[in-house]
C-alpha cells in the first residue's frame, strides 16, 4: 500500500481545510507522508500536523498566510520537512511553528523533525514568533528533537524556548539541537526564559553554525536562561544596531551557558549568570 497522501486529492472551502483533512485522514488510516502540491496555499487557519505524520512541500510549494493565529502545531512523532512559510497580512502576530511539551516529545527514539524551513515576513511588520517551544505542564518535555536548515527573516522574535512552573512535577526543553539557522531582521533573534534548573528548565540545548543578521530593527540576539546552553556561530554588521545596550543577556538564570560567537564584542555582553564561558 503507498503510504503517501496527496492533498491535491482532497476537497475543502479552503486550503486550510483541505490540507487538515488529508493529515487528518493519513493519522486515521496509518498513513504517514502528507504531500503538497507545487503550488502556493493560502492559509487562514490554524493546521495540527498530528501524531505520526509528516507534512512534505514540495520545492514550489508555498504557505501565504492570512490572519493572526497560530500557524503550525506539532505534535509528538509528526514532522515538517521542506516549509516555505510568508507571512503576507500585517495583523499576523502569532506564533509560525509551535511545539507544546504537553505533547511529551521524548527519548532518543522520537521520530519528530523539523527540518529544511524558511518563514518570511513579507509585510515588513516584525510580528510574530518563527518557532514557539513552550512547557509548562507536569510532566511536559520537548527533548531529543532536531531542528535543522531553518531560515527565519523579519519577524518580532525569532526562536522562543519558555518553560513556566508547573502546579507539580516537572517541565523541560532539554537536549534539543538547533544546526545551521539563519537568522535575519527580527527585532530579537533567540530568547530562552526559564528556571535555571528544576522543577521548569531548559537545558542542554546545542545551537550550532548560527548565522544571524541584524539590521537597525534589532533589540537583543540572544536572551538565555538555564544550564548548559551551547551558542556557536556568527553575527554580522553589529554596527547596524543603533542602539548601545546589551546584544547577548545571560539572565541570573543561567548556568554553564557556552557563548562562541566572536563577533560580538565583550562590552555588548551583560552575564548575571554562573560559570558561564564567553568567546572561547
Amino acid at each position: 500500500m503507498n503510504e503517501d497522501i496527496y492533498v491535491e486529492e482532497f476537497s475543502g472551502t479552503n486550503d486550510s481545510i483541505k490540507i487538515q483533512a488529508a493529515i487528518d485522514y493519513a493519522r486515521s488510516n496509518k498513513r504517514k507522508n502528507v504531500k503538497l502540491g507545487n503550488k502556493d496555499y493560502f492559509i487562514t487557519r490554524p493546521i495540527i500536523i498530528k501524531q505520526d505524520v509528516k507534512l512534505q512541500f514540495d520545492y514550489g510549494t508555498r504557505f501565504i498566510i492570512y490572519g493572526n493565529f497560530r500557524v503550525l502545531e506539532i505534535q509528538t512523532n509528526a514532522s515538517l520537512v521542506g516549509a516555505y512559510i510568508a507571512i503576507d497580512d500585517p495583523a499576523f502576530d502569532s506564533d509560525v511553528i509551535y511545539l507544546n511539551g504537553k505533547y511529551k516529545y521524548y527519548n532518543t527514539w522520537n521520530r519528530t523533525q523539523i527540518r529544511d524551513i524558511n518563514i518570511v515576513n513579507w509585510q515588513n511588520s516584525h510580528k510574530g514568533i518563527g518557532l514557539s517551544l513552550v512547557s509548562g505542564g507536569a510532566g511536559h518535555e520537548i527533548s531529543f528533537v532536531n531542528f535543522e536548515n531553518i531560515k527565519i527573516a523579519g519577524l518580532k522574535i525569532g526562536m522562543k524556548l519558555v518553560a513556566t512552573r508547573p502546579a507539580s512535577g516537572f517541565a523541560w526543553i532539554n537536549a534539543n539541537r538547533f544546526l545551521s539557522v539563519s537568522l535575519d531582521d527580527c527585532i530579537e533573534m533567540i530568547t530562552i526564559s526559564s528556571s535555571s534548573t528544576i522543577p521548569f528548565e531548559i537545558s542542554g540545548n546545542q545551537f550550532k553554525d548560527l548565522q544571524i543578521q541584524p539590521t537597525s530593527i534589532t533589540s537583543k540576539i540572544l536572551k538565555v536562561s538555564g544550564q548548559f546552553n551551547y551558542f556557536d556561530g556568527m553575527v554580522w554588521d553589529v554596527s547596524s544596531i543603533p542602539h548601545n545596550n546589551p546584544l547577548i543577556e545571560l539572565t541570573a538564570n543561567s548556568m554553564d551557558t557556552t557563548i562562541n560567537i566572536p563577533s560580538v564584542p565583550n562590552t555588548r555582553i551583560v552575564n548575571k549568570g554562573q560559570r558561564n564561558k564567553i568567546n572561547l
